[in-house]
């Protein structure tokens, strides 16, 4: 018996050790898990936020097909990439068409001046002949008049015919008289058909002479030339190459056929997350390196930000970010490129001469005096876009119009005048409308006429020109060359004849020696944005916080085991933390949940607080 349970007791104890060695060999993996690890640090922390963003161009021009009343072909187009100076011929339409309703109009303006002269010619013959017909008949009454005074010596039969003859004669001197009101007035209405005839005529050669201004586009200002895509199919799908805009091709009135890009001053437009949009204000210092110059940093500005965020669903990613434009100091980035003095010089110049331009201004008075008064600065109705197209193959939004960024951007349809209205600074937009106030000095602008309409357009081009006050609308108008209150013959957007017969298509690329084209628009570009230095601050990885039960906490080494430890975090970026109390410089700490077991597949709770979508973003400790 005793031999037994000494047998049952040795059989338990294997039994045993070898559970434990089975469940020691099977927490083995667990134990011999490392976690990795990181020390809390005392020191300066600069809070850098980091994006990436596409080069564009301050100003452009966008050049839209205009409405011929006919086929619109392409004739003549300036070479994709090349560079156009101001009035330099950058689109060309075919004017055949044009020339041929000219034409008519012209031949049916002088059939109805013939008609008119035929119509004259009988009007001053009739009227000669009813004046000798009215001289007869007066001359019948007087001589019935001088019978009727010989009745005393006639018998009274006689002196009886001659009353009846006298009353005769007075009533056919009476009934031509009508006639030849009537007749007269007939000829006088014939004639006002005729004449607005004419004047009809005339509308329509004006309109047409017009179109025939329009068929040449010319260049506004010196700038890349960046050739739309033709889209007038209107059927797309993922993938289809569509092919540029080519001479010959038919295309629709109003379509954008090219952009003319400024390159004498660029900017950054870029996304950044919601975490860092809160840290940042205008006129924040920047530091951008380009792709195409890797080697080179730049310094720059934060211009403006948008007051929303908007998500692009094309992306692939969900989360939405906000707009931020940087402006570039052009004198550095120039000479970082090699640009000699004299170029640099050059090209600040021209950004300065376009700066002044009265073209924005201007453009927008004439819109608002079409439009009544409405309030400028939201776009066109207008295909901008006009939704406002991205130029020369920028992505994205254009973040003009709600968050008020002040970007130039005109539309022309034509050297006809304006396309729609155009997006100006805030500044810009409040000295439009008080001027329009003062000029309206009360009065409802959809009841002015056609005539005030234009006369306000006039005054609101003088005030935003810098070249007079705005009248009120009761004392006489300032005249010029044209006498008091004379239109200037060249309007906004519009050349002169001469202008547009001596207008040119810029150089090939080939033939060009593209001095001005040092930077095309498209580019990529980091941003390196300083939001703040922090002195002597404890600051650890956003990595190792996490968030449990509603508070933030960290995992603290204590020899051999994890504690956890609630902390108070006093500035965060997307990848630093600055902490306000919970730990001391020098410990260690966890990067990544050490309770975590292997195959858990369920989502860490903890995730780090910095979470903001952008990847992209970051920032430094020192």
């Amino acid at each position: 018996m005793k031999k037994i349970l000494i047998q049952i007791v040795i059989l338990a104890v294997v039994v045993g050790s070898a559970w434990y060695g089975y469940r020691f060999f099977q927490s083995m993996p667990q134990r011999q898990q490392q976690v990795a690890t990181t020390k809390v640090r005392r020191g300066d922390v600069i809070v850098r936020s980091f994006t990436r963003g596409e080069v564009r161009a301050v100003r452009s021009v966008t050049l839209v097909a205009p409405n011929l009343f006919g086929t619109v072909q392409v004739t003549e187009l300036a070479e994709l990439g090349s560079f156009a100076r101001e009035k330099d011929l950058v689109v060309g339409f075919d004017d055949s068409e044009v020339n041929s309703r000219v034409e008519e109009k012209q031949l049916e303006i002088d059939q109805i001046d013939e008609q008119i002269k035929k119509a004259e010619a009988d009007l001053a013959i009739r009227n000669n002949q009813d004046q000798v017909e009215l001289l007869r008949t007066r001359y019948s009454v007087r001589r019935a008049d001088l019978e009727v005074k010989r009745n005393e010596l006639l018998s009274a039969i006689d002196a009886k015919k001659n009353i009846l003859n006298l009353e005769e004669s007075k009533r056919r001197l009476t009934q031509l008289e009508s006639d030849i009101r009537s007749r007269l007035e007939q000829a006088q209405a014939e004639m006002a058909v005729l004449k607005e005839k004419k004047n009809k005529a005339k509308l329509e050669l004006n309109r047409e002479t017009q179109r025939l201004s329009q068929v040449k586009l010319l260049s506004p200002m010196s700038g890349l030339v960046a050739i739309k895509q033709n889209r007038q199919g209107g059927f797309f799908f993922p993938g289809m190459q569509i092919p540029d805009i080519r001479e010959g091709d038919q295309v629709q009135p109003g379509m954008a056929i090219a952009d003319v890009l400024d390159l004498s001053e660029l900017e950054i437009v870029a996304k950044v997350g919601e975490l860092d949009r809160a840290n940042l204000k205008d006129g924040q210092d920047v530091i951008i390196q380009l792709d195409a110059v890797g080697n080179k940093k730049f310094s720059g500005k934060i211009k403006t930000m948008s007051g929303t965020a908007s998500a692009n669903i094309f992306s692939g990613d969900p989360g939405k970010k906000f707009d931020v434009v940087f402006s570039v100091d052009m004198k550095e980035l120039l000479t970082g490129l090699g640009a000699k003095p004299e170029q640099i010089r050059k090209v600040l110049e021209t950004a300065e001469q376009n700066r002044k331009k009265p073209v924005s201004p201007q453009m927008q008075a004439m819109s608002m005096a079409s439009m009544g008064g409405a309030p400028p600065g939201s776009g066109m109705a207008p295909g901008s876009g006009m939704n406002m197209m991205a130029p020369g193959g920028a992505s994205g939004g254009d973040p003009g119009g709600s968050d008020g960024q002040p970007r130039q951007r005109v539309m022309f349809g034509g050297p006809g005048g304006p396309a729609g209205a155009q997006r100006v600074s805030p500044e810009d937009r409040q000295k439009m409308q008080a001027a329009m106030a003062k000029i309206l000095n009360g009065r409802n602008p959809q009841d002015l006429s056609a005539e005030d309409r234009a006369k306000m357009g006039e005054e609101l081009r003088k005030v935003m020109a810098g070249g007079a006050k705005p009248s009120d609308g009761k004392g006489k108008r300032g005249g010029g060359p044209g006498g008091p209150g004379a239109m200037p013959t060249l309007r906004p957007g519009q050349f002169s004849e001469k202008d547009l017969a001596n207008a040119k298509l810029p150089p090939s690329v080939e033939a060009d020696n593209q001095l001005d084209v040092l930077l095309r628009p498209g580019l990529l570009a980091d941003v390196e944005i300083i939001v703040e230095k922090i002195p002597d601050a404890i600051n650890i990885p956003a990595q190792a916080v996490f968030e449990k039960d509603g508070k933030q906490i960290v995992y603290v080494k204590n020899l051999n085991r994890w504690d956890e430890r609630p902390i108070k975090v006093a500035k965060r970026s997307e990848s630093t933390m600055v902490i306000a109390s919970g730990l001391t410089a020098g410990e260690t700490i966890a990067m990544a949940d050490p309770n975590a077991k292997p195959g858990d597949k369920k989502k860490d709770k903890g995730a780090a607080a910095s979470g903001s979508p952008m990847g992209g973003m970051g920032g430094g400790a020192k």
